[in-house]
């Protein structure tokens, strides 16, 4: 596994293209990049709109804490009020989704779109979506889950969660052009984790092989085909949109 993803790290610096048009070609299946809803750093648009830099940022910063704080064997479900938490970081980005589609559409709204707010929505949902799949690969890929142990302890847990984020969003509302290869990458690094997982999951659970991995190890195997899987997926998204740009001849979105 790691010489895989070493290999796919080294194979995607190495393509002769700018990072900005690379990043941007690799994640065209997951976010529609509309600049006037990114974030610019310099004189560069990161490759996904403000939205998809807070979910994919906030899978990120909270799936290293959840991490640290060895989650990732958690098979028991949040408490009723974390989910409610949990649920309501969903609701506030989908309510601000429903807002900027009537902007879009020139119907009444609530209030005028804000990128800003965009990305603090999207924080949140990346939190609850780094919770779901601990929670997936806990109840699934594990010998031993750890029945007893909540995959977040407590209402307030998102909340800490949420404010460990702040570096993040500091550096993105910051403007700075130095910044953009690493919170580039990153968020790069990210989208590939999250469909990586999906594809671990699935391929173990085709395999029949679920609860029976000891521990990381023991995954290498089936990580490779994951992560090999993962970026064709995204790979595929994004050759099938650009196919489709080009048949219906879809003007560029602004």
């Amino acid at each position: 596994f790691p010489v895989a993803a070493v290999g796919l790290i080294l194979v995607f610096l190495a393509a002769p293209w700018p990072l900005d048009q690379k990043a941007h070609l690799l994640l065209h299946g997951l976010c529609a990049q509309r600049p006037s809803h990114s974030f610019w750093l310099g004189e560069r648009v990161l490759p996904f709109d403000a939205r998809m830099t807070g979910i994919y940022g906030g899978f990120l910063g909270a799936g290293i804490y959840l991490a640290f704080k060895h989650r990732w064997r958690a098979a028991a479900l949040p408490s009723w009020t974390t989910l409610l938490v949990l649920a309501g970081f969903v609701g506030l980005m989908g309510a601000d989704g429903v807002n900027s589609f009537l902007v879009d559409a020139g119907a009444w709204h609530l209030y005028t779109p804000d990128n800003r707010l965009r990305l603090l929505t999207g924080l949140m949902t990346g939190i609850a979506l780094a919770t779901a799949l601990a929670f997936l690969v806990g109840i699934t890929i594990w010998r031993a889950p750890l029945l007893s142990r909540r995959v977040v302890a407590s209402p307030w847990e998102p909340w800490l969660m949420l404010g460990c984020q702040a570096p993040l969003a500091l550096a993105i509302l910051s403007g700075s052009a130095w910044l953009y290869a690493p919170i580039t990458l990153a968020l790069v690094a990210s989208a590939t984790v999250v469909i990586s997982l999906l594809a671990l999951v699935v391929v173990v659970l085709v395999r029949g092989t679920d609860h029976a991995f000891g521990s990381v190890r023991h995954l290498h195997g089936y990580g490779t085909v994951a992560l090999l899987v993962g970026v064709l997926v995204m790979m595929g998204f994004s050759g099938a949109r650009l196919v489709l740009e080009r048949v219906l001849n879809v003007p560029p979105l602004t």
